[in-house]
């Protein structure tokens, strides 16, 4: 059963083509996505700023999900993100804290830039989905400003472009969207 929130995602997908114009009819740029044919775990893989997120889904044994053929959006803290949260994530015992922070930046689906900013016009200022721990993020701004929040209050925005890849999308975030003190 799809829920509210995800249908309010891919609901406005049909009017992608009108999330470029203005009110004034003139063009307004959209947050460049950089397209591949390669998979979400080469993407996150061959980014210089997410080698804590891809040595997070190699070490949880996570990588090969981002590389079949189910998309997926990824919000990817990049390296800065992980460095200020100062999680322990390096040890063995940490492999249930690296998954479950992980969960917590998946959505199921395969989302652009301009999705969600469709969606948030059409929600009214926000719109919600839900990841695939137990976090609700809720998306607000535009495309030169794109926040997302979670519903444990951690908060980041969009650090550099979206990669699209053949399985889904990254989004690298400057904020990681799992307090460990929260519960979930």
């Amino acid at each position: 059963m799809m829920t509210k929130a995800f249908k309010a995602i891919l609901a406005p997908a049909a009017l992608i083509g009108m999330a470029a114009c203005s009110p004034s009819g003139e063009s307004e740029e959209i947050a460049v996505e950089d397209t591949s044919n390669e998979t979400l775990a080469t993407l996150i893989g061959g980014a210089s700023d997410l080698s804590t997120a891809s040595s997070i889904l190699s070490d949880a044994g996570l990588q090969s999900l981002f590389d079949g053929s189910t998309p997926y959006s990824l919000f990817a803290p990049n390296d800065a993100a992980f460095a200020a949260a100062d999680l322990s994530l390096g040890n063995a015992e940490d492999r249930a804290i690296r998954v479950a922070v992980l969960r917590e930046h998946i959505v199921p689906g395969y989302l652009t830039v301009e999705d969600i900013v469709t969606a948030i016009e059409s929600g009214g200022g926000s719109v919600e989905m839900q990841t695939m721990g137990s976090n609700t993020l809720t998306f607000s701004g535009d495309a030169d400003k794109l926040v997302v929040r979670s519903s444990d209050g951690a908060e980041a925005t969009l650090a550099s472009p979206a990669m699209t890849g053949a399985n889904g999308t990254v989004f690298p975030i400057d904020g990681v969207l799992k307090s460990l003190d929260a519960p979930g």
